[in-house]
């Protein structure tokens, strides 16, 4: 289950028709009730009745199957990341997260009334979410009920709160409009800078939306004036303020500052997809100063490690990944985090390699210099980005499209994987800066496309498969068994 919405629901009810739902999914056989009910510890009555309820909070399209002499199995066509979070928002949590999202403020006694809940269930509730703001650096104010803190910590709860869910919810999604000015800023930055530019859409396109809605509302933030010095000193800036008219059309001038031209042009840096070609970036976007702590880190590092340094163009990427993070930390130190799936599946995998870069960041005068914070995460990064260093040169034999959506590291480590579990004899595409169409698919000559996300703007003329947001064991089988069987 998604850990950031795990945290939201707080109703035991819900929590057990999560359980129920994710047992199901994960058995390798119809499986009746009377099992789980043992497994559960609970009763196969209240079982059965959360199945009912699970019948009309999912699609009605045969998720859940029903074999009456051998048990439940679900179709696995959907992504069980996908019918949990339809689960999780009936949680009151959500309700009251999505209202304040809105600027609906309620008291405690009214949002008791609207939920049908007593006060005393109220304020329990609430205190999950409590806990949540404040690994966001928020607080929840209760007279009335609103979400307070910094600005920019707000605007990135709520990036997470809808990017998390994984596009299901039928609300706050990117719209066309936001697609439009996702493709008007990008080509505006590639024609201005004469340079093809990588970056995360899908990404872009949430915080398109989150930042609309937040200026539209009337919500400015205000950066630190060392931060915006640094950001005067970035190639682009001479082009920032014409920015504006692409990413802001229909905001009110006076909502248009420079505070925040300049922090839409730090997000591309969290957007960032890391090519190994963009090596002369390095060259302009780092001050003499943060290069010099940068490269004495890393040789230091790959001597603690006991690695040569990577060459100078796989190299580039570490450096990148970190003048990043010195960048977007100065906006807030949040930046510096990984969703809680992609650090368990890295040090699960990786144990040995992330230990050793745990060790080296806690001692390493950059902990200190570019003020991280979160150093599990950064750990987990430089794990990534290792492994990518060392297994990063596949040899192209064949052809399948992957169009997969991930932060910072973890495209780079897809790519990996994809080397590591698909049919070598394959010629691999991976295509991250925009919608997949069938003029896409018959320019490249691409018979397959796999993605982890909701991509059904098109139908598109070929063999295409979803898999689930971190692709499982069962993915990597299901993408080879197409691949073999395509002609």
């Amino acid at each position: 289950m998604n850990y950031f919405f795990s945290q939201l629901v707080a109703d035991k009810k819900i929590k057990r028709q999560i359980k129920l739902l994710q047992t199901i999914y994960d058995a390798d056989y119809p499986i009746t009730l009377d099992e789980i009910a043992e497994d559960f510890g609970t009763s196969k009555r209240t079982l059965f009745r959360d199945m009912k309820d699970l019948e009309h909070i999912l699609p009605e399209d045969n998720i859940v199957e029903l074999n009456t002499i051998s048990g439940y199995t679900i179709n696995h066509i959907h992504l069980i990341d996908d019918l949990i979070i339809q689960v999780s928002e009936q949680s009151p949590l959500f309700t009251i997260v999505n209202n304040i999202y809105e600027e609906i403020y309620l008291t405690i006694d009214e949002w008791a009334d609207d939920l049908f809940l007593s006060t005393s269930t109220l304020y329990r509730y609430l205190g999950y979410l409590k806990k949540l703001l404040k690994e966001f650096k928020l607080e929840l104010t209760l007279t009335p009920v609103a979400i307070v803190g910094e600005e920019v910590n707000i605007r990135h709860f709520y990036f997470h709160f809808f990017y998390n869910t994984n596009d299901i919810a039928s609300m706050n999604r990117p719209s066309k409009e936001d697609q439009a000015i996702f493709q008007a800023s990008y080509s505006f930055v590639v024609e201005k800078t004469n340079r093809d530019v990588i970056t995360q859409h899908r990404s872009s396109l949430y915080w398109i939306m989150l930042t609309k809605k937040r200026l539209e509302q009337g919500h400015n933030l205000v950066l630190d004036e060392d931060l915006k010095t640094l950001v005067k000193q970035m190639p682009t800036y001479e082009i920032m303020p014409q920015m504006g008219k692409f990413y802001f059309p229909n905001i009110e001038e006076k909502y248009v500052t420079e505070d925040e031209i300049m922090y839409a042009s730090l997000l591309t840096l969290d957007n960032y997809v890391y090519e190994e070609d963009s090596a002369y970036e390095t060259e302009n976007l780092l001050d003499s100063e943060n290069k010099k702590i940068i490269n004495q880190f890393l040789d230091t590092a790959f001597t603690a490690l006991g690695k040569e340094l990577p060459q100078k163009e796989t190299l580039s990427l570490f450096m990148l990944y970190l003048r990043n993070l010195y960048f977007l930390s100065k906006l807030t130190p949040l930046f510096q985090k990984n969703s809680f799936e992609v650090n368990k599946l890295i040090k699960h995998r990786h144990p040995t390699l992330y230990k050793e870069w745990l060790k080296i960041l806690n001692t390493a005068k950059i902990k200190k210099q570019f003020s991280l914070e979160y150093i599990e995460d950064v750990a987990v990064n430089m794990t990534m980005f290792t492994y990518f260093s060392q297994y990063g040169k596949p040899d192209k034999k064949k052809h399948v499209l992957f169009t997969f959506d991930g932060k910072k590291a973890f495209l780079n480590y897809l790519r990996i994987l994809v080397n590591s579990y698909v049919n070598q004899n394959i010629e691999v595409t991976f295509l991250v800066n925009q919608h997949i169409t069938n003029e896409i698919v018959r320019s490249l000559g691409v018979d397959i496309v796999i993605y982890n996300y909701r991509e059904d703007s098109e139908s598109l003329d070929c063999v295409k498969y979803k898999t689930e947001r971190m692709p499982t064991e069962h993915d990597w089988e299901k993408i080879n068994r197409l691949i073999f069987d395509e002609k």
